[in-house]
């Protein structure tokens, strides 16, 4: 085994921790806590599936974590400013 497989199983590994952290941290009963704790999770599945598809050569791997990455802070976005009202 070399050290970039080891290493890249121990990153997902912390991906994974970190996914179960911001979905404990979603669960809070603040809206803006949810709506955080799901852009950490899409990130973390996004970056977990970079290193997923290099690891196992799958295809469209790329396109589909850009897409995930870019849709989940435009919904983020969009979301928060649905929920910050009328300001003036």
């Amino acid at each position: 085994m070399d050290i970039l497989f080891i290493s890249e199983m121990f990153v997902v590994a912390a991906l994974i921790i970190m996914m179960l952290a911001a979905l404990r941290a979603s669960a809070y009963k603040s809206t803006s806590m949810g709506l955080l704790g799901s852009s950490i999770v899409v990130n973390a599945f996004a970056v977990a599936l970079l290193i997923g598809g290099e690891i196992y050569n799958l295809g469209f791997f790329k396109d589909i974590s850009l897409a995930l990455i870019f849709f989940g802070f435009v919904g983020t976005i969009a979301f928060a400013v649905v929920l910050g009202g009328d300001e003036g």
